[in-house]
């Protein structure tokens, strides 16, 4: 029933009159585990009076990671919608690249900043560029003029351009796919999120909650 439960969330009169509430939160992040969201679903009438309440039990199998899910009020991102293409889910259905950078950047604002503005393009904030590059101005890579980072296949395209108009070398030294990549191998990884694309994108962050896990269920009490 989570088609039921989106289709719900996603009418006109539930977006100008809805409210969505979690009540209830059941589980712990980890693999293979399962978590259960209870929520309220009402809308208010012309009055302030509450109608249309319905309660329902959203289960999710496999949970990898949530965010937002506490929050007080989910307005304006009340729109349900399951996602399989999505930056969130990089990092567990795309191969990972190891690699190595030669030369420290002449002007590191300038690289940074060039970083930024492509990360923001290609993932639309989803994946803050210092998950990557949280390190630059350590010692090491100003003093030895390497380092080595690990990133998602989508990212290697725009990282290598960015790394060659600085004058840095850019090597792929090595690729977990599959098995390799362990725990962060979830090819069948999936995205919830809360979002409202008549405000913004779904792969544009502007704080969205979100659930990723294998499979989602809903229950209406």
């Amino acid at each position: 029933m989570i088609e039921e439960l989106i289709k719900r969330t996603n009418t006109t009169e539930f977006y100008q009159s809805g409210r969505l509430h979690l009540t209830d939160l059941k589980g712990q992040v980890g693999h293979f585990n399962t978590m259960e969201f209870n929520f309220i679903l009402d809308e208010q009438d012309l009055y302030g009076k509450i109608i249309n309440v319905e309660h329902w039990k959203l289960i999710s199998h496999q949970t990898i990671d949530f965010n937002g899910i506490y929050a007080d009020l989910y307005l304006p991102y009340i729109k349900l919608k399951i996602l399989t293409d999505h930056p969130l889910l990089w990092t567990f259905t795309k191969p990972k690249l190891e690699c190595e950078l030669k030369n420290f950047p002449k002007n590191p604002s300038e690289f940074i900043g060039d970083l930024f503005f492509e990360y923001e393009k290609l993932t639309g904030n989803w994946i803050p560029v210092h998950k990557n590059f949280w390190s630059l101005n350590e010692s090491y890579y100003k003093t030895k003029g390497k380092t080595n980072i690990g990133i998602q296949e989508p990212l290697k395209e725009p990282i290598e351009r960015i790394c060659k108009k600085h004058g840095i070398e850019f090597k792929v030294e090595n690729v977990q796919d599959g098995r390799d990549k362990g725990y962060a191998n979830r090819p069948n990884a999936k995205l919830l999120i809360f979002g409202n694309e008549d405000v913004s994108p779904n792969d544009f962050s502007l704080g969205q909650p979100y659930i990723i896990a294998d499979e989602f269920i809903a229950n209406r009490k």
